[in-house]
């Protein structure tokens, strides 16, 4: 499957404002199984919603459950140590199966929508969360400049230096 082309235009950080705009759209509604709009997300259905909408080109390439976001040539794992804004967090269940996901905002923190919160921000330190072990992925065609540019969108003479 090809990349989308326009994802070279968007830094980290503009998926991470992206992601903590559209948690502002669905705050107080509660976590919402298959849910995909602001009315009610479920944990895949945030994350596809974020890149669906930077996306628009390729929207329906990231309408996929949290399996799919494990295994999908849209992403390249990335070492947790190495986390940047904008990465996905893929969470397995015991067994190791695919169960949860969100977005990362920071070193600290990712967004998600959990059944016991909705929409929300979690640090990984997180008593639940922190003991669990977890994947992170970058979406494929983000250069590093990308990933560490400190605003949305990038022009094109940053994303070619």
């Amino acid at each position: 499957m090809p990349v989308d082309q326009s994802i070279a235009a968007v830094s980290g950080a503009g998926i991470a404002a992206k992601a903590i705009e559209v948690a502002g759209a669905a705050a107080g509604k509660p976590y919402t199984w298959g849910g995909k709009n602001t009315a009610g997300f479920d944990c895949s259905g945030f994350v596809s919603y974020i890149f669906a909408a930077l996306f628009a080109n390729a929207s329906a390439s990231y309408q996929m459950n949290v399996a799919g976001y494990k295994t999908s040539t849209l992403f390249e794992d990335v070492e947790d140590a190495d986390k940047k804004p904008g990465e996905i967090v893929i969470f397995p269940a015991s067994g190791g199966a695919p169960n949860h996901i969100g977005i990362v905002l920071d070193s600290v923190t990712w967004i998600g929508s959990q059944s016991s919160t909705g929409v929300k921000d979690v640090k990984f330190s997180n008593p639940y969360w922190g003991a669990r072990t977890r994947k992170i992925r970058r979406p494929c065609g983000l250069s590093t400049v990308a990933m560490n540019a400190g605003r949305g969108v990038l022009s094109a003479a940053t994303v070619m230096a």
